[in-house]
Order: structure tokens, then sequence, then C-alpha cells
């Protein structure tokens, strides 16, 4: 295992660079030399001849990741170690094993998988990896605490070891702590022995990230391989998920077009105005809530299962249905706001366009993830953002 050695720990590890702004990226990139950023963002800000994306932009990754080794901004902590990680904030907290997962339990089915992915991205990462040499982002699983009896112990034995001083421990500007025990060779291999009897594990975050180690084999001119990729695991109680929003653009209904189009699709959805002086997030799965310029709707979903998403049915019902929206993926109609929005910011974007409509998503539950995984199905592109979400750079898993 690789990471930032104690003293510049917070100043490595970094978010994803899709998650900055021109502005806070450039802010990072010239006032902060250890950033993480400077890896995965090797050509900086403005023109560059390099494209990203193509291999000569992953060259220059990795030789960034090799200039942030030999200045000793990233070292070896291990080669077999394990790591206890936990995060925390005023909302949420979790503690769980950083580790390798073995690629041959993941194509034996050890590891249960609920999200499609694409092709063409899952060979733009393969080679990504196979030019860098290396993954700076842990792929995220849970483990059901409700049925396997060695969870308790496990996390038993977490607590024991987490009552040690941590190794790394800071707080970044989102008011996020981190904490990191970095355990002994004999301590890892202890521990590694009990992990392995928590079967199956479901990927709660990183389905491309998975799909793009296993394809590593498959790739041309491909002369390493590796046998494991890096997994934050956690009890599924220490999931947060919330909601992934839906927003169509360029729908210029009134209220009343909106009233007859929702009336036509009982008696799968029945829809209510609702006073937004009233209005919170949705209450349940089966709740949604629909906001346009000045008006909101409660929805309630009477299709909703176990075996049956929120997010399936508004894409059948309404945007295939009443806007003939087939492709949910690229139709640039629809566009994805994260869960992080909540009821009164999602208002105030739906009244500042004239020509959208948001459907506020209630959180997908971890039985109807599990439920798809489970049967080997699928979820809709985009039904839940997971937390926590991790720091680049602060662990780093060599191939």
């Amino acid at each position: 295992m690789i990471a930032p050695p104690a003293d510049k720990s917070h100043l490595v590890a970094s978010r994803s660079y899709l998650t900055y702004s021109k502005a806070e990226l450039r802010d990072k990139l010239e006032r902060n030399p250890y950033s993480y950023l400077h890896v995965i963002n090797p050509t900086g800000i403005g023109s560059s001849k390099v494209k990203r994306g193509t291999v000569p932009f992953f060259e220059h990754v990795r030789k960034r990741y090799l200039d942030f080794k030999s200045m000793g901004w990233l070292q070896l902590k291990g080669k077999n170690c394990i790591a206890i990680y936990r995060q925390s904030s005023e909302e949420h907290a979790c503690t769980g094993i950083i580790g390798s997962l073995s690629l041959e339990g993941i194509r034996s089915g050890h590891l249960k998988l609920h999200e499609q992915t694409l092709k063409r991205r899952e060979q733009l990462f393969a080679k990504y990896l196979h030019t860098v040499q290396c993954n700076a982002e842990p792929v995220l699983c849970a483990f059901d605490d409700g049925s396997i009896p060695e969870a308790d112990a496990i996390q038993n034995r977490l607590t024991q070891h987490t009552d040690k001083r941590a190794d790394l421990d800071f707080t970044t500007t989102d008011q996020i702590r981190h904490s990191v025990w970095i355990l002994s060779e004999e301590e890892s291999t202890d521990l590694a022995a009990a992990v392995q009897e928590l079967s199956p594990l479901y990927l709660a975050d990183g389905h491309h990230r998975v799909a793009s180690s296993l394809a590593l084999d498959s790739l041309d001119g491909a002369t390493q391989h590796s046998s494991s990729l890096m997994a934050y695991i956690i009890p599924e109680s220490q999931l947060l998920i919330r909601g992934y929003h839906r927003e169509l653009i360029d729908v210029a209904w009134s209220a009343e077009h909106w009233d007859a189009a929702l009336q036509r699709l009982q008696p799968y959805i029945t829809a209510e105005r609702i006073s937004r002086t009233e209005l919170s997030k949705p209450k349940a799965v089966g709740i949604a809530h629909l906001h346009t310029s000045g008006q909101s709707w409660v929805l309630s979903l009477r299709e909703c299962s176990v075996d049956r998403v929120d997010a399936e049915i508004i894409q059948n019902r309404i945007f295939e249905g009443l806007f003939g929206i087939e492709d949910v993926r690229n139709d640039p109609k629809l566009r994805y706001i994260p869960g992080t929005m909540d009821s009164h910011q999602l208002i105030e974007h739906s009244d500042s366009r004239t020509e959208s409509a948001i459907f506020e998503m209630h959180p997908v539950g971890t039985d109807q993830i599990k439920a798809t995984a489970d049967r080997g199905g699928f979820l809709p592109p985009k039904s839940s953002w997971v937390e926590p979400k991790l720091r680049s750079g602060l662990f780093i898993h060599e191939i």
C-alpha cells in the first residue's frame, strides 16, 4: 500500500478533479504543490497539446506519480498491509477496511454488482490502469451486517484497533475528518483471514473501476496483469445513500399541462399539487417530487417494489411514456443532479429555469440494491448517490 506521509496527508489527498470548478482547480494547482491533482491533472490548466483520455496523457500521469514517490510525498507503507479508515462528520460516520480484493474471487461471484457499465469507459479506464500502473481510488463495498455472523466480531476488532493513535488524522475543508490506522503485516494477516468469511460483498460504488480491472488482461499488448484491486469495505448499515435527481430540460409545460399529463398516468402514478411551504424531501421509497417553475407535485409511484425502483418507474412512465426518451444515458434533454442538493435548492434551481422540470428522488433502499444484485440485474443509470466518497491519493494500489 502506498500513502502520503503523516505531515502531508491533508495536502496530498484530493477530491475528484471533476468536482472542482476551473477557478478552484487553478487555485489548488497554483497554491498546493503536494496535491494529488498534480498527478491526475498533470498538464495543468489551459491549452495543452496532450488530450485528456489518451495514452500520452496517461504517460504524463505516470511520470507525475513517480515524481511524487521520488520526492517522498507518497511512500510505501507495506506490501501486504491493511488499513483501517474512518470518515466522520456531523451527519455521518463509517469505519472499515482498506485492502485488496482478488479479481479471481470477483469473477467467481463473491462481489455482487448492480450497475451496468459502458464498454467504451471500461476500455478507457483499462488503458489508464495499464499505462499508469496504479489506482488511487478504492471501490466501495458493503457486507450485510444483519445476516453474516462474523460482522459483529469484525466490527469489534476494528474498534480495538482504532483505540490506538491514528497514523494519519486530518479534517478537510468540507468538515469531514479522515483517520487512518495502518496495521502491521501480522495484524493485517489476522484481519484478512477474518474478512475472507465475508461473502458475498456488495459493490456500492465503483462499477467501472471493477470492470476496467477485470478488462486489463484483454488489452492488446498487455504484459503485466493485476490479480487484485483496492477496496474500502464497510458494514451495510454505515452506507449513506442519497437520491439521484433528474432534470428534464427544454420542457415549457404549464402547470395545467402537467396536471393533464399526470392524470393520464393513473393508476400507475398519482399526483397531487402541494404547497411549497409544506414541502420537505420525499418521505419514503415510492414517493417522488416534481418541481417546475412556480409549482410542485407529490408523485406516488404505485408500481414501486423491492424489484422495481423509483427511477425505473419514472423512466418508463414519464421519460419514455410522455417524452419518448429511451436512451436515458445519452439523451440531451435529461440531466442528473447529485443527491447532495436538498429540496429548497432544487426548487430554487427549477424556479430559475422556465423550461425545465426536476424530479426529486427518494434514496434507493439497500434492500432494493441487494435484491437487484442477487438476481444479477441492473438498476437504471444514476439510481443512487452513495457515500462515503473517498479522496484520491490517500490510498494507492500499485499493479
